[in-house]
This record gives C-alpha cells, sequence and structure tokens, in this order.
C-alpha cells in the first residue's frame, strides 16, 4: 500500500478503538516499525496526514474502511530486506550462462568488477556457466596488456570469481570473417567507401550511402581484398544495414568492421591481420555462439543492445536476457583504466596497484578483504543509476574483518630513548615515541601502555629520563613503547612513505600478516626485504 497507505490504515484502526479518534502518537510507532529507516520528521508528518484524514470520517464511513482493512489483516510486518538481485524467472526454462567481457588493455577496476560479480552470483545461484571473454580486438586504440590472462584471472580468483570456461575474440577473427561474409552475402551489410564526414552528413540527414546499393557479389569480393591487406586502413568500413529512420543516429547503420595496417598485439594468432570487428560485432555473435543468456554490462552499453538486434534479427537469434546497470565512482579514487594508464606511463602513479587507484589489485596490496568489495557491490545490486561507493561504509565492512587478526604494537617515526630510574625488572630503557613526548614537561606524570607509571624529570634531544612512580592505573595519559624495535617502511594511502621503527614483535611476522599501529591504523607486511619490512598503510 505504500507508506501513505499503510500509515492510513492504522489511523482508521486506531480511531475506531478511540471512538473515532486516532492519536497520531500510536501511528508514528506503527510506521516506524514498519519503516525504521524513514527520517521522524518526514514519519511524523506522514501520520498527522493520516489521522487527520482517519478523524474526518463520519462514523459510517470509518466503519466501512475498518472492515475493508479488516479483511486484509492486521498484523505488523517489518518490511524484509530487499533483495537487491532480482530474481530470473526465465531461469526455469533456459540454463544462465553469463560472461565477463573486459578489454584487456588494463587490470580492472572496481566498476569493472560489478558486472564480474554479479554474473559470477547469477551462475552461481543457477547452477550456470561463468565465462570470460575478453574483448580484445581494438588493436589500435586500447591494446592489449602483456600476461592479460594471469592478471585478470589473479583478481577474479581472488573476489571468488573463477570462470568456468576463458575465450579471447583475438582467437576467433575467423569466426568474425565468417559472420561478416554472410552478412554481405545475404544484403544485411555493406562495405562503405565513403569519407567519414560526407557519411556522417548523410546519415545525419537520414540519407542512404551509395555503397548500401552496390551488389552483394562486389560487396564480397572487396571483403576478400580487405583481409589479403589489398585495402588500406581508412579507406573501407563494414556496416551494418539498420533503420535510417531511428531516432537514435548512432544505431544508424553501426559499423561492424575497419581496417587496421599496422595493428599491435600480444596474441600471435592476431599477427598479420588487416580486418578487426567491433565490440559489437564481435561481442554479439560471440554471446549467441557461447550460448550466453544473462548479459550484466554499463548503462551506456543500452543503444549497443539496440543496434545487435538488427544482427540477431538479420540471423534469426534470440537476443539474451539483459540488465544494464550505473557507473560507480568512490570519491579519492582513479576508476578510469585509460586515464590509469596514461598516468603510470607519466610516472603520476608507481603502477597498476598504486593506492590512489580504485583497481583491485591496489584494494588487495593495501589490505582490503574481497568480501568487502563484494558485499559493496551486491548492496548496489543491478540498479540503473549511478552511485557513490562510500568510503566510511568499506573501512567499516573492512576494519570488522580484520581487526580480530591484527596485533597491536607501537610504531614511531622518531623513536627517543626513555631511562626510568628505579624502574622494577629489566624495564630501565625504553623506546618511546619523540612526537608524543613533546608535549610532556618536567614532572609529568605519564602512564606506559599496559606497564607502569612514570614521572618526567628531565628532557634532552635524543633523551628523556623519569622515575618510577607506581603501577596503579591512574587517569594520566597512555604512551606506546617497546625495548627493540624494527625498521619498517610503510606506503601510505597517497603513495607517499613513513619511515621508522616498529615494535621488534613484527620481526616474526610474514607478507600479508596485518598489524594495528597505535595512532596510525592497520597495515599489512607487503614484503620484507634485507632485514627491513615495508607494509603498506590499509585505513584507520
Amino acid at each position: 500500500m505504500g507508506i501513505e497507505g499503510d500509515a492510513y490504515r492504522y489511523a482508521v484502526k486506531n480511531a475506531i478503538l478511540h471512538n473515532g479518534k486516532a492519536s497520531s502518537g500510536a501511528i508514528v510507532g506503527k510506521i516506524k516499525a514498519l519503516y525504521p529507516k524513514l527520517d521522524i520528521k518526514k514519519t511524523m508528518e506522514i501520520a498527522l496526514e493520516a489521522v487527520k484524514k482517519a478523524n474526518s470520517l463520519d462514523e459510517n464511513e470509518l466503519k466501512k474502511e475498518f472492515e475493508k482493512f479488516e479483511k486484509q489483516g492486521w498484523e505488523l510486518k517489518p518490511k524484509e530486506k530487499e533483495e537487491k538481485l532480482p530474481l530470473l524467472e526465465w531461469a526455469k526454462k533456459e540454463k544462465v550462462v553469463t560472461r565477463y567481457a573486459p578489454n584487456p588493455n588494463g587490470p580492472f577496476h572496481l566498476g569493472n568488477a560489478r558486472t564480474a560479480v554479479l554474473s559470477k552470483e547469477y551462475a552461481k545461484r543457477h547452477d550456470g556457466k561463468f565465462i570470460l571473454r575478453f574483448d580484445d580486438t581494438d588493436p589500435k586504440v586500447k591494446k592489449p596488456i602483456a600476461n592479460a590472462e594471469r592478471i585478470f584471472k589473479e583478481d577474479l580468483h581472488w573476489l571468488d570469481c573463477d570462470p568456468d570456461e576463458t575465450f579471447f575474440a583475438s582467437d576467433r577473427l575467423d569466426i568474425y570473417y565468417s559472420y561478416l561474409k554472410t552478412t554481405l552475402q545475404k544484403g544485411f551489410a555493406y562495405i562503405c567507401q565513403c569519407k567519414s564526414e560526407e557519411w556522417r552528413e548523410k546519415i545525419k540527414k537520414k540519407q542512404a550511402c551509395p555503397c548500401r546499393e552496390i551488389k552483394a557479389r562486389e560487396q564480397v569480393k572487396l571483403f576478400d581484398k580487405m583481409l589479403k591487406g589489398e585495402v588500406k586502413e581508412g579507406t573501407a568500413v563494414i556496416r551494418i544495414k539498420t533503420n535510417l529512420e531511428h531516432k537514435d543516429p548512432s544505431t544508424r547503420d553501426w559499423w561492424a568492421a575497419k581496417i587496421v595496417d599496422k595493428a599491435i598485439h600480444t596474441n600471435p594468432n592476431a599477427i598479420g591481420k588487416h580486418v578487426w570487428p567491433s565490440y559489437n560485432f564481435a561481442s554479439a555473435i560471440d554471446d549467441h555462439l557461447l550460448k550466453v543468456t544473462l548479459v550484466i554490462r554499463g548503462q551506456e552499453h543500452e543503444q549497443n543492445k539496440t543496434k545487435q538486434e538488427f544482427l540477431y534479427k538479420y540471423l534469426g537469434w534470440k537476443y539474451p536476457h539483459c540488465f544494464h546497470i550505473g557507473r560507480i565512482s568512490l570519491p579519492g579514487l582513479m576508476l578510469s583504466t585509460s586515464k590509469i594508464k596514461e598516468g603510470i606511463e607519466k610516472g603520476q602513479y608507481s603502477g597498476w596497484d598504486d593506492p590512489r587507484l580504485g583497481t583491485i589489485r591496489a584494494f588487495r596490496r593495501r589490505g582490503f578483504k574481497p568480501e568487502v568489495l563484494k558485499e559493496a557491490l551486491f548492496d548496489l545490486g543491478v540498479n540503473t543509476n549511478d552511485s557513490v561507493v562510500q568510503w566510511a561504509k568499506l573501512i567499516d565492512l573492512n576494519k570488522k574483518l580484520i581487526e580480530p587478526e591484527s596485533e597491536r604494537m607501537a610504531f614511531f617515526e622518531e623513536p627517543l630513548q626513555l631511562d626510568i630510574h628505579l624502574a622494577p625488572g629489566q624495564m630501565g630503557k625504553l623506546l618511546v615515541n619523540k612526537k608524543a613526548f613533546e608535549k610532556f614537561k618536567k614532572g609529568n606524570v605519564v602512564r606506559l601502555r599496559q606497564l607502569f607509571n612514570v614521572k618526567i624529570t628531565k628532557k634532552d634531544p635524543l633523551q628523556v629520563f623519569a622515575d618510577f612512580v607506581g603501577t596503579a592505573k591512574v587517569n594520566k595519559p597512555i604512551v606506546g613503547w617497546f625495548r627493540e624495535g624494527k625498521d619498517v617502511e610503510i606506503v601510505m594511502d597517497d603513495d607517499s612513505k613513513k619511515l621508522g621503527i616498529a615494535d621488534n614483535k613484527i620481526a616474526g611476522k610474514e607478507k600479508g600478516d596485518r598489524v594495528y599501529f597505535d595512532g596510525l591504523g592497520f597495515c599489512i607486511i607487503d614484503a620484507i626485504e634485507e632485514g627491513k619490512i615495508m607494509l603498506r598503510f590499509t585505513h584507520k
């Protein structure tokens, strides 16, 4: 019934119980229980309006309304948590086969991961198949990186999204050529040799290109020349015939393949190829041939569905079910693969796992748990709206998971020796944080964490002297300490470095272990080199 409807329903019941006069206080309580996330001010406004409406009814009207609601039942049930992933009713009759089809021009980031995580989840829920298909048919603008399969599979494995099958579009060029030839033979496509500006002008005016009318036989001959490298780059483009009256100009006769004379590619099977299919053509063909039934991709690809449907209709195929999702942004982190790549080449970023980036590799190296990213992505579901992922939420989720496994210890950028007169046991000489002791004066009493209390008697630039003054817990400043330290280097979230000394307990740790440094936050051990322990700052 909605919030207003529920408020009115309970206002009618309350009015019946109280001689025709409902109480707004009672309705506020009911609505708050039913809609716990609703703002209290808004709740009160709705309750007051509902009470006003119920109290305006005469005795007969009130009775009729009550009887109507009586049949529906009065049990108050809070709304169940909304299922972020819609059910697939069609999955009862069709096998669920999903795919993640990244362009391997760089490791994927949080925005791309949303498609992978949701696609894997749907395949898992329905005992289906999850395919990794590299869309690597752009050897000029978005050139594939080396070792793409290993890099992507490492990140997917970390996210528990291992693919059931893996394909490279660049291995399937001959398949695309076969279908390109078919579309030309059947008159579904044509090879345009017009200058791009002239073609665009005609399309804008909804006019057909003259090349559209060239006979299929001639089209196929020209295509064979393209395959042999006898037609130069920029002089011929294969286009799928569509509705020239279509409201979206980009859909009109969209391009299916073009020539690249000097293609640069990491796949040996693709070297020497001259004709390269577009994303729209290659993915459309593969989605059918690989029996993909569910496609999850960005909202910006919705127009691609319209384009590809022309091809599917020509070939007599059924188009997959689709979810088009909005973009993700994460304040403070770069999520653009092309800009990241440019930044790395210019030396702006240290690599694909630079802590200022939103790549999965960066999150992993910083010490985030994969469950945290997955929960945040599941929470967004298949929403078509653009979304902002909140740092506070990611940190809160991650903190709950890593806190139990993070040993607490001290870290000092500038250590200071503390000499304690009459200290019990062997605790006469300790290392403390110079910065912490700058604010203390002679005569101040401080408590050494989980140890005892000391009174400062003298301060030097490199040393502090103090007297032992008891073990009883007192309401005094608490400071960290350790007897022996270990050199450490910490890469912070802005890629700056902190050098200092940590408690010698860290020497027993290994790569991947976590610690919590007092006054700094959570860190993960990244490497151990020549006795120095290298860490990455995770978050506070």
